[in-house]
């Protein structure tokens, strides 16, 4: 009896965490369904890139800012009027010191992301594996606090005995009413003891006439590779509704 007990119990925390993985996911993609971004928008964003790299005989820096317009009307996304300036610092034996910043300041695949952070978020957590759920706080807002393993994340790579391992979580705060507050990003590979590769990326939202639009956005990069070079990329973007 003892037994049969011990096993309806544990068939019954199976189902309630079945339960508790789908049930919050499907309530915020019907949440960002409503939220998504399908009106004419203008926004204006301010950008800072810092770029840092080392090893023997060489190194390099740089530092960027810039101004741009990001448009969302019937032509899709256009970024437009981009403006920059910047300072480098550069010393290497193994290439000419002279840099050309070429890049753009915002790609189209970023500038989607400050118009419709809902569409992004939705396709992230399309399959997605619900971590945790809790309670927790988000710049002093009390907030609801979403831990998510997304599809790409390959935790079995390692115990299959690939020489590769890549490793991510994303988590979400939302607001007493069910609604986005920030996400956090975190992707990590690692390739034996030959390459280490790092992108964390946060996000903090805002609301306009009810759709989620990205208030500010701030990646880095950070690599090692064979121990001797090194290198960091960060970006951070600040994000206006031109009125």
């Amino acid at each position: 009896m003892k037994a049969q007990i011990l096993r309806l119990m544990v068939i019954g925390g199976l189902l309630v965490s079945s339960a508790l993985t789908a049930e919050p996911l499907n309530d915020l993609r019907t949440r960002l369904a409503a939220m998504r971004s399908t009106q004419p928008i203008r926004l204006k964003v301010d950008v800072e890139l810092k770029h840092k790299e080392s090893a023997p005989l060489h190194r390099r820096s740089s530092r960027i800012h810039g101004h741009a317009v990001v448009v969302y009307g019937r032509r899709g996304v256009q970024v437009r009027g981009e403006r920059w300036s910047g300072s480098t610092s550069n010393f290497s034996l193994w290439t000419n010191n002279k840099v050309k910043f070429e890049a753009p300041l915002i790609d189209e695949g970023e500038a989607e992301l400050l118009i419709d952070p809902a569409g992004v978020m939705d396709y992230l957590l399309r399959d997605a594996t619900l971590l945790s759920d809790e309670s927790g706080t988000w710049q002093g807002q009390s907030a609801r606090l979403l831990v998510i393993r997304p599809t790409f994340v390959d935790e079995k790579a390692a115990s299959n005995g690939a020489p590769w391992r890549f490793t991510g979580e994303i988590r979400i705060w939302l607001n007493d009413s069910g609604s986005p507050l920030a996400m956090e990003n975190t992707q990590q590979l690692r390739v034996e003891s030959a390459l280490t590769a790092t992108k964390y990326q946060t996000l903090t939202f805002q609301e306009l006439d009810g759709r989620l639009l990205a208030a500010r956005t701030e990646d880095t990069f950070s690599g090692t590779a064979l121990a001797m070079l090194e290198g960091s990329d960060s970006k951070t973007v600040k994000v206006r509704v031109d009125r």
